[in-house]
């Protein structure tokens, strides 16, 4: 019996901050603004698309957006609005189907295959869910295709308020025209690596031995590279997804200067904080993988440090610590981060690169 054909999209929803605070306050739409802090210390969380025009971009450091969009407006970031706006969003995929997997706060995948709505189209389902959406006051953009990575790709073809389409028969000559940044998990590093190569688009990859990419990239990675593109991504749509990891991290509202300061923030502040969200009094309540630490210095790079370990120790982030501090070579640190990786009860391989 042939196998059927699936149908997945994703439903990415436009500058989604950007246009809840719109709805909050329709004024907004008639100038540029950035949801995020606009001080010295603050990040642009995303921009609406008239603030874009002028290069504003989310992560961008609140005063860099400033200077090249001097009339910038930002806004105070508003987590529970956005949270409730966001599960409106999903009550209306539900009525869609069951099959949804919420990637991020406005990212959704569907499972479609079985969808029977509009004699089972997904493209005219996801157009009807676009316009459903509508009526909550927000717009969305979909991709639709035989698998995730493909469909999150299209979802940017025709953004904002758009879908494209990548059907089975055409995934192979998509991801041939596609760059080799618009792959999942090619970072800029791993990016320059493959340029060096003269390999720079999907295309470029389907024409070279799988050997060859393995030689460049690695084992594993070169293998990933090579399956996506030649269009092979079998992940299915999680409709309940497993915690990962658990982490607390914090911008500091001064350059911290020393490595002792910063201990004595991870033991008073970020410690007890991580004990409340892995919801254990005592660390050997709850079995890890590995432990880590973030510092982000005041050149905005950033650096983090993990290792293996059963149960989380308080004194192994202060090793942690001080690795990562050394890196910064007498740089402030702007933001301290630590975080704990849960054991995966599946111990199923994820298919990810892991250059960057």
């Amino acid at each position: 019996m042939a196998e059927i054909a699936r149908k997945i999209a994703l439903l990415d929803l436009d500058a989604f901050f950007a246009s809840a605070e719109e709805l909050r306050n329709p004024a907004l739409k008639h100038r540029p603004f950035a949801v995020g802090g606009g001080g010295e210390r603050g990040v642009v969380a995303t921009a609406n698309y008239l603030a874009r025009q002028y290069g504003v971009r989310s992560a961008m450091p609140g005063s860099q957006a400033r200077k090249l969009c001097p009339q910038l407006t930002f806004v105070k970031p508003d987590g529970a609005y956005y949270r409730e706006l966001s599960n409106q969003v999903l009550d209306v995929l539900y009525e869609v189907t069951h099959r949804v997997e919420p990637a991020s706060i406005d990212e959704f995948y569907l499972d479609l295959t079985h969808n029977e709505l509009y004699r089972g189209s997904a493209t005219l389902t996801m157009s009807a869910v676009r316009e459903r959406i509508k009526s909550l006051g927000i717009t969305g953009s979909a991709g639709i295709s035989n698998q995730k990575m493909v469909a999150k790709i299209a979802s940017e073809e025709h953004k904002p308020d758009g879908q494209f389409v990548v059907p089975p028969d055409e995934v192979l000559s998509y991801i041939a025209t596609l760059s080799l940044k618009q792959i999942p998990g090619v970072g800029p590093k791993s990016q320059q690596v493959l340029t060096n190569y003269g390999l720079m688009t999907g295309k470029d990859i389907q024409n070279i031995e799988l050997q060859q990419l393995q030689e460049i990239l690695g084992e594993k990675a070169g293998y990933v590279l090579f399956e996506r593109c030649h269009g092979r991504d079998k992940r299915e749509v999680v409709t309940e997804r497993i915690r990962k990891s658990v982490g607390v991290e914090q911008t500091l509202t001064s350059d911290m200067k020393l490595e002792s300061t910063a201990q004595t923030y991870v033991q008073e502040n970020l410690l007890p904080k991580l004990r409340e969200r892995m919801k254990v009094k005592h660390w050997r309540e709850q079995p890890i993988r590995s432990q880590t630490l973030k510092l982000k210095f005041s050149d905005f790079t950033q650096t983090t440090v993990s290792r293996s370990t059963q149960f989380v120790s308080p004194s192994l982030f202060y090793e942690l610590l001080s690795e990562a501090w050394q890196r910064g070579k007498g740089k402030g640190v702007r933001l301290l981060g630590i975080s704990a990786a849960l054991p995966d009860p599946s111990e199923q391989l994820q298919l990810e690169l892991e250059l960057d």
